[in-house]
């Protein structure tokens, strides 16, 4: 009995323990404004931070009604002994009220440590004073000519409107676990896996392999050909005949893609280039192909036909 008494003593006469370390693998998304103007879009910013030989696969905002543009990269940067990076996202679409959710985020460590992220979803107004329209049309409160009398009805109206639109939220949560979530587009994902090779991937070899295929599979999801277990012959025979999604080929694209596939065999098969220059030089060429056959927004796409 003395000596727990002792013990407890001691403890509370310990000096305070130091403050707990920071996760080793964390992602932070926040809206930069809940309000936008009408015609503008809602800016989602996506931050990564990880210890030593933490990597994350994207986490992509999306939202039902709004198209998903990725903005800007930035990063490597240190924070906390943790490499930082940060994406930038726009969703653009009509006027209205909109739920952002995210791809499901995942973070491979050291040893196959592994975790798996669950962000809260965002709210945004987009050139309206929601929640109303878009999705959430329905949620608008009727105007109240407010007399001395009537502050207890609309505060009751606020709770009314704050209920439907948490029902609203649930509702939709619950749906998502039956219903496909919408496919992020090719572009996308292939700009957040290429950006993810980029800063993850050591070694010139392996980096190479590794663009590759990316922009394999990028041409497979974009022209319906298999991209990423054909040589590079192969696809310019396919490509010559279906192009990129209806789109033919144009020599300028050719030269981009032809860039990207034979830089990157001569490294891989005969150790031939690499260096920062030498992959600055592939990050352009592929940016130039997303920004060739990305997809046109529908209005662009109705002024052409």
């Amino acid at each position: 009995m003395i000596s727990l008494w002792l013990l407890l003593l001691a403890c509370f006469n310990a000096d305070v323990l130091p403050a707990l370390a920071p996760p080793q693998a964390e992602v932070s998304v926040l809206l930069e404004s809940a309000e936008v103007a009408s015609g503008k879009s809602a800016v989602v910013q996506v931050r990564t931070l990880g210890a030593d030989g933490w990597s994350f696969e994207p986490v992509i905002p999306y939202a039902e009604g709004l198209e998903v543009e990725l903005l800007s990269e930035e990063g490597p940067s240190t924070v906390d002994e943790r490499t930082v990076y940060t994406r930038r996202y726009a969703l653009t679409g009509a006027d209205g009220s909109y739920v952002i959710a995210t791809t499901e985020g995942r973070a491979t460590g050291p040893g196959e440590q592994t975790r798996d992220f669950e962000v809260t979803p965002l709210f945004v107004d987009i050139g309206v004073e929601g929640p109303t329209g878009g999705p959430m049309d329905g949620f608008a409160a009727r105007p109240v000519v407010k007399s001395p009398s009537m502050d207890r009805y609309i505060w009751g109206l606020v709770a009314v409107t704050l209920a439907l639109a948490l029902a609203w939220w649930l509702h939709r949560r619950r749906q998502r676990q039956v219903v496909e979530v919408p496919p992020v587009p090719p572009h996308i994902l292939a700009q957040g896996a290429w950006a993810d090779a980029r800063s993850t991937i050591e070694g010139d070899h392996p980096l190479a392999v590794r663009l590759s295929m990316i922009l394999r599979e990028y041409i497979e999801a974009r022209a319906g050909i298999p991209a990423s277990k054909a040589t590079s012959a192969e696809i310019w025979d396919a490509l010559a005949h279906t192009g990129i999604d209806g789109r033919p080929m144009t020599e300028s694209l050719r030269g981009h893609i032809a860039q990207i596939l034979d830089a990157t065999d001569r490294l891989k098969f005969a150790r031939q280039g690499g260096g920062e220059d030498f992959f600055a030089a592939l990050d352009q060429h592929f940016q130039t192909i997303i920004n060739q056959t990305r997809p046109l927004p529908e209005a662009l796409e109705s002024d052409d036909a």
